[in-house]
């Protein structure tokens, strides 16, 4: 053969290959503000967290493309008559991300230490559930009554205390660690080699400090429908600086987004909003703050549109109740039923202190206000004190790093705290979760506890977890959303929208009602 068809036969040959091996990876580079206050799955209670959990581990269900849960490591299943009892069969060949295998003796182990009272794990809310959950966790029944079982290697039987219709939703919340390793190894969630998951992604590097760095997991039960090779969380303080690095194209992903990014690309097909049943609120403590009218004048004296567009520049909703919008109630919405139980009423705010016996505010102690350290958070807390000062409150802020506010927060070293709560099920009672009398932990004193309204509350959400006749539940959720406002222990300031920044070449972000992230279903064009 001639030498230059040889050569060029292998010249052609080499570009081939080339191009083949040398295929730009896909990566999204993701940024959602601050870092995580905690990285340990089993112990996580924040929302940001969830955003990386969701991400590296999956459960028995996991949110599909239309934001709503489905099937994902429980390949089927059977409900009792009762709505009692669901027996799944798991996926056969199932893997942790390290390659070895998964069972429903895993998932079994997990569940039971999760809710252990020796974990103490303040994320066990929605394990609770589960037919006999509660009482291990308070250490009251064995391992044994819990109704959390597997029947056999890829089996297992999950029976609930009540009739549970949003039982998909829990099922994404129940998810399989690498127990031998978390056992054994208290930093396990510290390095890549030993966090280790079953999601669509595994953890490649990480730093507490700056960010995640996720690959593909060639072991997921979906792999081969995860288009995306890598994704890149990146923990940023300043929302200015996060911007800048969207801008430059060093993200293409943004969320924690101040009013500049707003009003930028307002209008934009970069600026995308996700609805989230999420509220947020101002805790009372009290103890602190123990009489109902003084609560009542300081939600009456917030102006929730002047705060919410004027002075931060967001697209939130101004806050109706501690149900937001977004939770169902048949063809329409909870909030739409119920309609509106919260206004700005500076009069009835004045009067209100003056039948206390604190005309103007006079003889009112100054409020500490507790929040954390972000512009837009230091930014409410002070529009907060203006609107207070305007009826003759004084107060004062104190900011702290997210990484010890909620130890603060668990302290009665405060009057008014920044909270919130994002449900992780379209019901109105997991709005409610944080003021039942057994799920509010050591913080009695602060919280909403043994008063007259909370005992009849703590009544009406009892007969919401047995009846099922749909019209009896909303009136009962309806009353125990009114008690609340009664005593206000905890003020509504808005309801939840996210705005994400997106570069258009990416597709497929998934958020879900509860404002996670899922990334195994995006795509991004590449050069």
């Amino acid at each position: 053969m001639n030498r230059k068809i040889m050569a060029l036969i292998l010249v052609t040959l080499a570009i081939g290959c080339a191009s083949t091996v040398w295929a730009a990876p896909k990566v999204i580079s993701y940024a959602n503000g601050n870092a995580p206050p905690v990285l340990e799955p089993v112990m996580n209670n924040y929302n940001k967290t969830y955003y990386l959990i969701n991400n590296i581990f999956t459960g028995l269900a996991r949110i599909g493309k239309d934001g709503y849960p489905e099937l994902a490591y429980a390949e089927s299943y059977k409900a009792s008559d009762d709505g009692l009892v669901y027996t799944f069969k798991l996926r056969p060949g199932a893997k942790y991300s390290d390659g070895s295998p998964l069972t429903a003796r895993d998932w079994e182990e997990s569940f039971l230490y999760k809710i252990s009272p020796e974990i103490a794990s303040p994320g066990v809310v929605n394990n609770l559930f589960v037919k006999n959950s509660e009482a291990y966790n308070h250490g009251e029944v064995s391992a044994d009554a819990v109704g959390f079982k597997a029947l056999d290697e890829s089996t297992l039987q999950v029976t609930f205390t009540n009739p549970t219709p949003y039982f998909m939703n829990l099922l994404c919340y129940y998810i399989p660690y690498k127990m031998d390793i978390v056992k054994n190894n208290p930093d396990w969630f510290k390095k890549p080699e030993t966090y280790i998951g079953n999601g669509p992604f595994r953890v490649k590097k990480l730093d507490p400090q700056v960010g995640f760095v996720l690959e593909k997991n060639p072991n997921y039960y979906d792999a081969e429908n995860v288009i995306i090779d890598e994704v890149d969380f990146n923990f940023i303080d300043d929302v200015s600086v996060a911007l800048e690095a969207y801008r430059k194209g060093e993200l293409n992903v943004l969320e924690s987004l101040g009013a500049e990014a707003i009003n930028s690309y307002n209008g934009t097909p970069e600026l995308v909003s996700f609805a989230r049943t999420s509220t947020f609120y101002i805790s009372v403590h009290m103890g602190n703050v123990p009489d109902a009218r003084v609560r009542k004048a300081l939600s009456l004296a917030i102006n929730r549109p002047v705060l919410i567009g004027d002075i931060l520049g967001r697209t939130y909703t101004p806050a109706e109740g501690i149900v937001p919008f977004g939770i169902h109630w048949g063809e329409r919405q909870f909030r739409e039923v119920v309609g509106s139980l919260v206004k700005t009423d500076i009069d009835e705010a004045k009067r209100l202190l003056e039948e206390a016996g604190y005309p103007g505010g006079k003889g009112l102690k100054p409020l500490r206000i507790i929040t954390m350290t972000s512009q837009e958070e230091i930014d409410t807390a002070q529009a907060w004190q203006g609107m207070w000062k305007a009826i003759g409150i004084e107060s004062e802020i104190s900011t702290y790093e997210p990484s010890v506010y909620w130890d603060v927060f668990l302290t009665d070293n405060w009057d008014v705290a920044r909270d919130g709560w994002t449900g992780g099920v379209d019901d109105p009672m997991v709005n409610f979760m944080p003021w039942r009398a057994n799920k509010q932990g050591p913080q009695k004193g602060a919280r909403w506890y043994e008063m007259p309204n909370a005992v009849k509350f703590e009544t009406l959400m009892r007969s919401t977890d047995v009846d099922t006749d749909r019209e009896l539940r909303l009136n009962l959720f309806m009353q125990a959303e009114k008690l609340m406002m009664e005593d206000m222990p905890a003020i509504p300031v808005w309801h939840g929208v996210d705005p994400v920044l997106i570069k258009p070449r990416v597709t497929g972000i998934v958020k879900s009602s509860n404002g996670h992230v899922y990334f195994n279903f995006a795509d991004i064009k590449t050069d």
